[in-house]
C-alpha cells in the first residue's frame, strides 16, 4: 500500500531520449505504455516487443496518420516507468526483462542490467529502469 512517505521511480523520462518512430501497422493508441522493439521490416519502425525480443523503449504517444500513409509515435529510449507484465511470468525486483509478446515483458534468461532492471512491481506492471 502506498502513502505519501513511500518512494517510487514510476513516471520518470528524459526528453532528450524520446524520439519519434514509425509504428508497425498493427499498433494502436491502446498500446501506449507498452514495450517496443525494432521492426526490421521497415526503416525507423518499431513494433510491440515480441517473445524474447530486446526492448528498445516504451511507447509514449501514438498518432494515426493513416491518411498520410503512416502511424507514428514517440518512443522513450531511456525511462523509469511501468511496463505490463505477462501473467505468471515471474518478473521480480532485480530482474532484467525482455519482450513477452504484445508489448508485455517477462524475465530475461540471464539478467543484464546494462539493458534494464526492475525496481518495483505494482499490480500487473513492473517499474523498469532503462538508461
Amino acid at each position: 500500500m502506498y502513502n505519501h512517505q513511500n518512494v517510487t521511480l514510476r513516471g520518470f523520462h528524459w526528453e532528450v531520449s524520446s524520439l519519434t518512430f514509425n509504428l508497425n501497422a498493427a499498433t494502436t493508441k491502446d498500446d501506449i505504455g507498452k514495450a517496443v522493439s525494432l521492426d526490421t521490416a521497415a526503416p525507423n519502425t518499431v513494433k510491440l516487443a515480441a517473445d524474447g525480443e530486446t526492448i528498445i523503449g516504451r511507447l509514449a504517444s501514438f498518432e494515426d496518420r493513416t491518411v498520410e500513409g503512416s502511424k507514428v509515435g514517440a518512443v522513450e529510449l531511456q525511462f523509469a516507468n511501468t511496463l505490463p507484465i505477462k501473467a505468471a511470468s515471474g518478473v521480480a525486483v532485480g530482474s532484467t526483462v525482455v519482450g513477452a509478446g504484445g508489448g508485455e515483458v517477462k524475465p530475461a534468461a540471464a539478467p543484464n542490467h546494462a539493458e534494464n532492471y526492475v525496481v518495483e512491481i505494482i499490480g500487473t506492471n513492473a517499474v523498469v529502469i532503462k538508461v
